[in-house]
């Protein structure tokens, strides 16, 4: 009776040491494992069932999907020193998952990151212009383009349509 006892609790522990090394990674995610909070190897992009060593590697998911960044609406002075009211918004995807990782961590600190960012330079790119610029709807208008912006630094990708 004691040896049936003890063996169930050998294969039960077994069982969840077993079961505590396996991780899904699902079609619209990838993985960062770390290893006490460093990453360890390369991300994992792959759906499927995965392995990791239980209780040292922690699976950290990171979406794949095209994600959504809404700015707030904000009035922005234009050349002309006249105040119109901008409402940004963007689409974005993670594409170097260990990079994004290792500087921002989550999803939130991106978010943030953005805002930083784009209201910037929508300000600035507001404020080169004069209004009527800036709203005029003419089919020959040829926009204006930074002198420091290369060719390569330009080419963002294309995004499939969703």
């Amino acid at each position: 009776m004691k040896k049936s006892i003890a063996i169930l609790a050998v294969v039960g522990i077994g069982a969840y040491i077993a079961f505590s090394s396996l991780y899904t990674v699902s079609e619209v995610e990838q993985v960062i494992i770390t290893q006490f909070g460093k990453p360890v190897g390369e991300p994992v992009t792959s759906a499927g069932l995965k392995l990791k060593v239980p209780y040292i590697q922690d699976v950290n998911p990171i979406d794949k999907r095209v994600l959504e960044w809404d700015g707030n609406p904000s009035d922005m002075p234009t050349k002309d020193k006249l105040y119109i009211s901008v409402d940004l918004f963007a689409r974005w995807r993670i594409t170097d998952p260990l990079q994004y990782f290792l500087r921002l961590r989550d999803e939130r600190s991106a978010q943030s990151r953005l805002d930083d960012i784009l209201g910037s330079e929508t300000r600035n790119a507001v404020a080169k212009h004069e209004l009527i610029e800036i709203i005029r709807t003419t089919k020959d208008r040829v926009p204006l383009r930074d002198a420091l912006v290369t060719d390569a630094e330009r080419d963002v990708g294309s995004l499939v349509s969703i």
